[in-house]
């Protein structure tokens, strides 16, 4: 999705102008615990959210350390579905994610997906594809480009403490979600996968190792079996707290 940012003074009056983008339905916490399902999550919803890439510079793309995000927050005057296809929006509030807090919330959605992929009935062919995604040791890419650009000893003291507790939080949370998701597919898998799922496997512990020697006060090693259980985490908490209140926010 692309939003295009609207400047009314070149917009010709003349002319009537309709701006189409794409919108997901925004739930708290609190809501998601009571929407359990594909349909209560896409029934009588009335709060949605669409993101904007952007970066200081004015290019709406850029490296890591540049990526800035705005989430734009709207709320209908009816919930959806309902007898009308358009329904006015009454308030829009607008939430603008520095660099490192997009990394955390990029983070988060893949540890999201993850989590909602193994669930059963798995996928094993999107559940390959996620893990696949995931674990590919690839520095200039994927989570060890956030590592990288935030956690690195060079510069993570140019960030929040907070900010950086939040990343680390969630790479933990990934190297749980991640190691459950090797489990899965190796219980699913035919026997003429073993090899693929060995060369996943491999990638999940180099990446692990990458992540260790990358923070050298904290030791990221691959997950037992045993551990599997330990590393679950309120995930969606972080989510809220780096999408609350303490950011720029503005509500028309």
């Amino acid at each position: 999705m692309v939003e295009y940012i609207v400047k009314v003074e070149e917009l010709d009056p003349k002319l009537a102008y309709i701006q189409v983008t794409h919108v997901i339905p925004f739930f708290t916490k609190d809501e998601l615990d009571q929407r359990l399902n594909e349909f209560e999550q896409n029934h009588d919803v009335d709060t949605f959210m669409y993101e904007t890439p952007f970066t200081k510079s004015g290019a709406a793309r850029g490296s890591v350390e540049e990526q800035w995000k705005r989430k734009t927050v709207i709320k209908t005057r009816y919930s959806f579905p309902y007898v009308l296809k358009r329904i006015p929006v009454k308030s829009r509030e607008i939430i603008e994610l520095s660099p490192i807090e997009v990394a955390i919330d990029e983070m988060q959605s893949k540890v999201s997906e993850l989590e909602e992929i193994i669930l059963p009935p798995a996928d094993v062919k999107k559940l390959q594809l996620r893990l696949q995604g995931s674990v590919a040791v690839t520095v200039n890419a994927g989570p060890l480009a956030y590592a990288h650009a935030f956690l690195d000893a060079k510069v993570i003291n140019n960030f929040s403490l907070d900010r950086v507790e939040d990343l680390k939080d969630v790479f933990r949370d990934f190297i749980g979600v991640c190691h459950k998701a090797l489990c899965v597919n190796e219980r699913m898998i035919s026997a003429d996968q073993k090899e693929y799922h060995h060369v996943l496997k491999e990638n999940y512990e180099k990446l692990c190792q990458a992540l260790s020697e990358l923070l050298q006060d904290e030791s990221f090693q691959p997950l037992s079996d045993d551990a599997d259980a330990a590393a679950q985490r309120n995930s969606m908490a972080l989510f809220n707290a780096i999408s609350g209140a303490s950011h720029n926010s503005s509500t028309a």
